[in-house]
């Protein structure tokens, strides 16, 4: 059977159209499930995050670990969900304060926290001291002076969360899983106008090939032979 003109491409286009488009659903559709972007608004985490700062996470995390900042439901603590602060303490570890220390203590050593506001860890010099229960969490914010976290809530479980409580982890920008996703979704995008332009190619070729039927002559005559 001799093929078409242009068919080969018209193949290759519809192809490259279903792989692009495939791939595009699918990177959105793993990127949907796996990370969110929250809004911050507040205080509670200067200087790391200021108001309005945009905050990449990744959902439901399998693990939880001191020093990452995170999105959280405050069970319990009437207060509205997903917040966002550091965990400092994990299960089995024991956090303290005592007033006028320079520093918390993490498992009866110095906590260094860079990352404090002012340099002030134990502001407003709130004293406590926790033996975080496994599978549950100590969380503070970054603006110790200004945060509505833990250490406020010693009436509920010392203050400490579940693990489960956590809603997502703050995630870097080059998270090995977004370069993938971003990289399928970049080649699904390149295939969809190589698709659309090897469409227009294939159409074109076939209207070239076209048989164009003779135009009549006029003023001949057909005289049949005897």
């Amino acid at each position: 059977m001799k093929n078409r003109p242009g068919r080969k491409r018209g193949i290759w286009a519809i192809s490259l159209l279903i792989l692009g488009v495939a791939l595009n659903g699918i990177a959105f559709a793993l990127m949907a499930s796996q990370f969110k972007v929250h809004s911050y608004e507040g205080a509670a985490m200067l200087p790391t995050l200021p108001h309005g700062e945009l905050v990449m996470v990744k959902s439901h995390p399998s693990e939880v670990h001191r020093g990452d900042i995170v999105t959280y439901d405050p069970v319990g603590w009437d207060r509205p969900a997903p917040n966002l602060g550091r965990v400092v303490a994990v299960g089995g570890d024991h956090i303290a304060y005592v007033k006028g220390d320079r520093t918390l203590t993490l498992n009866g050593q110095p906590l260094d926290e860079p990352y404090v506001l002012d340099g002030a860890p134990g502001a407003p010099d709130l004293a406590f001291a926790v033996s975080v229960p496994q599978g549950r969490v100590f969380i503070l914010g970054d603006n110790r002076g200004n945060s509505e976290d833990s250490r406020y809530f010693a009436e509920l479980q010392q203050g400490t969360l579940p693990v489960s409580a956590v809603t997502g982890v703050r995630t870097a920008e080059d998270n090995v899983l977004m370069g993938v996703l971003g990289l399928v979704s970049s080649v699904g995008t390149l295939a969809l106008p190589v698709g659309i332009g090897l469409g227009i190619a294939s159409l074109v070729a076939r209207r070239k090939k076209q048989p164009v039927p003779a135009a009549p002559v006029w003023g001949a005559v057909h005289v049949d032979e005897p």
